[in-house]
């Protein structure tokens, strides 16, 4: 029997596009990254097989289907269709402070006043608004985290009631799953100004450019800009907005944004119960370390 030759010619095409097909999932797909979650995802299954400590001081109450019924037939003591009024929330909240839970954490989004949900009847005859009576409930327990994702600045209404914010945001893998979540973020706070501004004038403040002197602010559907002149700390002339003549008392010049940070929601409720200081807490990102500082020495 004759053996035929090897011709190495089909083999080193093969080869060649094996390597191209590969480079093109490393260049494209990010393999490494891939691998990793996969790798991750299966640490994550092996660690259900074994035994953890569950904490004992914390709940999760969550809204399905039997809430919604709940709710909506009146077996609950009042009666309210989809989507819930304020006075719900409340009333959440007003059950949990007498429960005497230490941190209740939403992580519902309440980014806007809703006057035409229907007025509360308090136990004295008089009525409030839904949201008063949400707000009023969150100053008595002093104990809510209200989720903020920076996408919309809640009511002061709200924030300078509950006790804290707590960061809701997620940024999922490219496979769509949720792995890891951002320690803080920091949100910039434009000015009302700005705010009414934009929404009567279609402008892009996520888009907006912070240059020395000037604030640029690209407007939505258009190639145009709006440039605002600022000084070194950023404060622009009111005027540029409202005109010369200014209500008396009002200064002349006013902050265009504040920068705050937001702390992860979870963390927020951790640092309740660990009694930590979040708003002293020493980052060192490039150590790759955030150091929180509690009672007695506690980090």
């Amino acid at each position: 029997m004759k053996l035929k030759r090897f011709k190495p010619v089909p083999v080193f095409l093969t080869l060649l596009v094996l390597a191209a097909v590969c480079g093109l999932r490393l260049a494209r797909l990010n393999f490494f990254t891939q691998l990793e979650n996969i790798t991750y995802d299966a640490r994550m299954r092996a660690a259900l097989h074994f035994p953890a400590q569950t904490a004992t001081n914390l709940a999760f109450v969550f809204m399905d289907e039997s809430s919604i019924r709940a709710v909506q037939d009146g077996s609950v003591g009042f009666h309210f269709g989809l989507y819930w009024p304020r006075e719900v929330y409340g009333r959440v909240v007003a059950e949990l402070a007498q429960q005497r839970a230490k941190a209740a954490a939403f992580d519902v989004l309440f980014k806007d006043l809703r006057p035409d949900h229907p007025l509360v009847e308090m136990t004295d005859g008089s009525f409030i608004h839904s949201d008063g009576y949400f707000a009023l409930q969150l100053r008595r327990a002093h104990n809510v985290i209200l989720a903020d994702t920076g996408d919309a600045t809640l009511p002061d209404l709200f924030t300078t009631n509950a006790l804290a914010l707590g960061d809701a945001s997620t940024d999922n893998d490219s496979d769509g799953r949720l792995r890891r979540a951002r320690a803080f973020t920091d949100y910039r706070r434009w000015n009302p100004l700005f705010q009414h501004a934009a929404a009567e004038y279609g402008l892009d403040l996520d888009g907006a450019k912070i240059e020395p002197g000037k604030i640029i602010l690209p407007q939505i559907g258009t190639t145009n800009v709006v440039v605002v002149p600022v000084d070194a700390q950023d404060d622009f002339a009111v005027a540029n907005f409202i005109g010369t003549n200014l209500p008396p008392g009002m200064a002349a010049t006013a902050r265009a944004f504040t920068m705050q940070r937001v702390w992860q929601m979870g963390i927020v409720l951790a640092a309740q119960a660990l009694h930590l200081d979040l708003a002293h807490a020493r980052v060192d990102l490039a150590r790759g370390q955030i150091v929180l500082s509690g009672r007695g020495g506690v980090q």
